[in-house]
């Protein structure tokens, strides 16, 4: 089998998952090539009538105790029969724009063990701004550092296929109960990666909804995701340490820039949170510094990160950046 493609399922509307369940099917792939599992995430009503509803179709379920998800999609993993894996949440769906059979057949000339694609953000899921058809074009093989040392990295573990053996054989998987976990996937993963391809092809419709995990904005729930992102920067960084001895220049580079990355990010969302200039500064000072990712090093990145780095390392310049980016998280996931 080809592919497996992945559904973390937590108390999701039945629409929407029927909606993203529907959108694999229309893509038309053969039944011999592919799968769906959904691993519900221990909802307060797993959705059993999937087992019916879909019946004539290769789409399993399977019902996991509350964990995140991490759990859900290590789950999925562990249950994948697909030498490829997918990840698709279960609030979003694929695109029916041609594209998929396309990149599915790169899969099966060029076996790479990761191929990049693109998405589209939404907040309707009725007509949503698609992508045209086209013929899709890929980039020639690369290896997963190189494409993260050049590139900031995207969060999402759903904008790619990757071979499972890859997973496996490198033992990466999600950790657990605890948010940004994609962020350390996805780094440990690329980083591993010795064959990569990039394709134009736009696949994936991320839908932007109230009471998804990524628009909940209560203090409390902020501030744990906050906090789990320093977490997960403490646990990308002790991974760093651990394979430097082994390490080749271009991964040193590409684990480098992903964790400055991270530094921005956490920075970010703490305005976003709306807290203020001296306990942001602090807060770096506490978590970050002590393990040589604050201050902001200097890097040729972009003139963003030129600018944005000379004003966070120093207490003046945070109180400028605090004014400048405002007290909300932009509406996009």
């Amino acid at each position: 089998m080809l592919l497996s493609i992945v559904i973390p399922h937590y108390n999701i509307p039945t629409e929407l998952l029927k909606q993203c369940i529907d959108s694999i099917i229309a893509q038309g792939i053969p039944a011999e090539e592919h799968e769906v599992i959904v691993v519900d995430d221990g909802s307060e009503a797993p959705p059993t009538w999937i087992c019916d509803t879909y019946k004539r179709h290769n789409v399993r379920l399977f019902v996991n105790d509350h964990g995140g998800p991490g759990a859900a999609r290590n789950r999925g993993v562990e249950e994948a029969r697909g030498k490829y894996i997918q990840f698709v949440d279960a609030d979003d769906y694929l695109l029916t724009n041609g594209q998929m059979a396309q990149c599915l057949a790169a899969l099966k000339e060029e076996w790479p063990q990761i191929l990049r694609f693109g998405y589209i953000v939404t907040t309707d899921r009725k007509s949503p701004k698609t992508a045209k058809t086209k013929r899709v074009k890929f980039s020639n093989t690369i290896s997963g550092a190189i494409h993260m040392r050049d590139n900031n990295l995207s969060g999402s573990p759903c904008t790619y296929f990757f071979l499972k053996k890859l997973a496996i054989d490198s033992g990466t998987t999600f950790s657990t109960n605890i948010f940004h976990e994609d962020e350390e996937f996805n780094t440990k993963l690329h980083y591993h990666a010795q064959t990569l391809i990039e394709s134009n092809a736009t696949l994936y419709c991320y839908c932007t909804r109230e009471g998804s995990t990524t628009a909940n904005r209560s203090k409390d729930f902020e501030r744990r995701r906050i906090d789990n992102l320093f977490t997960i920067i403490e646990k990308t960084n002790a991974f760093k340490e651990e394979n430097a001895a082994s390490a080749n220049t271009i991964q040193r580079d590409a684990i480098t820039r992903k964790l400055r990355t991270l530094t921005v990010d956490a920075i970010l969302n703490m305005m976003y949170d709306g807290l203020k200039a001296k306990e942001i500064y602090d807060t770096c000072l506490e978590r970050l510094a002590p393990i040589g990712l604050f201050p902001l090093p200097q890097a040729h990145y972009s003139h963003k990160y030129k600018i944005f780095r000379t004003l966070a390392n120093t207490r003046g310049g945070m109180r400028v950046l605090r004014l400048i980016i405002p007290s909300r998280k932009p509406a996009k996931r």
